[in-house]
């Protein structure tokens, strides 16, 4: 970790999606973080970024100097399902609304559903094609060629993408994300530490938010604003302007 001394981090976040409680304890005790604050998230997809989130804010309020926002998950093969199934789901409001406006393709996953239905809505209204989504796939697989920690770095041609199993339309099999394994870790540090130890060509954040979702994703109708565009966006407004109001590094 940048030649760190594992006990110069403060504050450490540790994200895991599919893991069990006090998951970041185990992981770091091990290197012999102990003694220090571990906070332990677990929120879908932006877990990983909530705790990068945490980790810049323990940073930027003057609580710690450093902080180390570490992620890893272990997944079980197949789409995901449910995990507890004597207690209520987090996310079956979604499900309902969503199967309320565009029915239910029976036999795939639940996500792709979600998924499908906002690309259906972005085509009817911008007259999306099918092969503008596949390309998408098809560009990050052209990026993933040359990481060498890229799980999937075959090349793949429009035509296969298009041509692979439908799951909900317009979605294909290549065009959704399998359950994979790994890990990161980024340590998030103030300028003064930064230079206290000898840390050269730092990457500086320029801005991030965290927003969850508005009522429109559940009142609108709208599978995009079911499966997060308002939210999104109105991340995306509050980081440009946050990075408007920052001085260049």
């Amino acid at each position: 970790m940048l030649g760190l001394n594992t006990r110069k981090s403060n504050r450490p976040i540790a994200a895991g999606y599919i893991a069990d409680s006090c998951a970041g304890q185990k992981v770091l005790y091990e290197v012999g973080m102990t003694g220090i604050p571990i906070f332990n998230v677990n929120n879908n997809c932006s877990t990983g970024s909530n705790a990068l989130f945490l980790a810049r804010q323990a940073v930027a309020t003057g609580a710690v100097e450093c902080a180390l926002a570490l992620g890893f998950e272990q997944m079980t093969p197949g789409a995901l399902g449910m995990v507890f199934m004597d207690r209520p789901v987090p996310c079956k409001t979604f499900f309902e609304k969503m199967c309320e406006v565009i029915p239910a393709t029976e036999g795939v996953a639940p996500a792709s559903m979600l998924f499908g239905g906002a690309g259906i809505e972005h085509q009817k209204k911008y007259g999306t094609k099918n092969e503008t989504f596949a390309k998408i796939t098809v560009k990050a697989r052209k990026h993933a060629e040359h990481n060498e920690r890229a799980i999937f770095r075959n090349l793949v041609t429009l035509e296969e993408v298009l041509a692979s199993p439908p799951q909900a339309p317009p979605l294909t099999r290549l065009q959704c994300c399998p359950p994979t394994c790994g890990a990161a870790a980024a340590i998030v540090c103030s300028d003064e530490f930064a230079k206290k130890h000898n840390i050269g060509k730092p990457v500086y954040i320029a801005a991030q938010s965290m927003v969850t979702d508005f009522p429109s994703a559940f009142n609108s109708g709208s599978p995009m604003s079911i499966v997060g565009y308002d939210m999104t966006a109105a991340a995306q407004k509050k980081s440009i302007k946050i990075q408007a109001s920052v001085p260049t590094k």
